[in-house]
């Protein structure tokens, strides 16, 4: 048995590197995962100068075309301000890519504060209900534009509140909660009880942010680089917070969003954490070796 991980490949904001040299690391990043046998791989949206991931469904289907059993998908596609139909469409033409890998990935979330000039998109949240219930149902029976999505495929909704919970147990869906953008545990725990209270046979998730690094000083400011909770400390210190959010959520997976700023570091802590995460799960040892200076 493998370990029962996600990897948010958040293409990090708060670094120095351009738009492309984080599209690169993603792209490797990708890749590797998909070696190591990380279950799913989520791609987030943002807008706003230098975002390297604006249009994730595009970066979806290039990902998707270059691996071969790893899920791929949004967390999320902003359907808060975007088109239902032609984000249909979108869908359609991506899954075409992914060999029946692709993860529907939806959530509340809205444009930065720096992204003035899409806040007339923007929908409330009643609106928003109503677009996903729908993109949900054409997705599943077609509409003028679209045949039914034939290609197999997995509905979830990302979120941090019993709403999001609700409604992924309504249509059926599967819940991943943000616990890196909300650090309250009761909160989180409420929600999964809102979900597993519905008849969704669906997955749970729990989202944490790790920064890894066999230097504490460096890992520490790799934490605080990012605006959202952050455990810092070395690969066995990140793999013993996803264990703990697995005891105590319930869930059955967790995503990783990795945020070391040096390329290498990030992928030797995702190769580190994932052995130490599997090996913990099927009771063998590990040795890690240390970073190559």
């Amino acid at each position: 048995m493998t370990a029962p991980l996600g990897l948010l490949e958040y293409l990090d904001l708060a670094g120095a590197a351009d738009a492309r040299a984080l599209q690169s690391v993603a792209f490797e990043a990708a890749l590797l995962a998909d070696d190591l046998g990380y279950r799913r791989l989520w791609v987030p949206e943002h807008h706003g100068v230098g975002s390297p991931s604006r249009s994730p469904l595009h970066t979806v289907a290039v990902l998707g075309s270059h691996t071969s059993g790893i899920r791929v998908g949004t967390a999320v596609t902003l359907l808060r301000l975007r088109d239902l139909y032609l984000t249909a469409e979108d869908l359609f033409t991506v899954a075409g890519f992914c060999g029946g890998r692709l993860d529907v990935g939806l959530g509340r979330g809205t444009v930065g504060p720096n992204s003035n000039l899409l806040r007339h998109l923007l929908k409330d949240d009643d609106a928003l209900d109503r677009d996903v219930r729908e993109l949900v149902r054409i997705l599943r029976e077609g509409c003028e534009l679209v045949e039914p999505l034939g290609s197999p495929y997995e509905m979830w909704l990302h979120g941090t509140s019993g709403r999001s919970a609700a409604m992924a147990a309504e249509l059926g869906a599967s819940y991943c909660h943000a616990l890196f953008l909300k650090p309250d545990l009761d909160v989180c725990l409420r929600a999964m009880d809102v979900y597993r209270a519905g008849s969704s046979p669906g997955t749970t998730a729990v989202a944490l942010a790790v920064a890894a690094n066999t230097d504490p000083a460096r890992a520490l400011a790799d934490a605080r680089r990012q605006p959202f909770a952050v455990t810092a400390g070395s690969s066995e210190d990140c793999a013993a917070a996803v264990l703990n959010a697995l005891r105590m959520s319930g869930a059955d997976e967790v995503v990783i969003a990795e945020t070391s700023s040096d390329p290498d570091d990030h992928f030797r802590s995702l190769k580190e954490i994932h052995e130490i995460v599997s090996a913990a799960i099927t009771g063998q040892a590990v040795a890690l070796t240390g970073p190559e200076r």
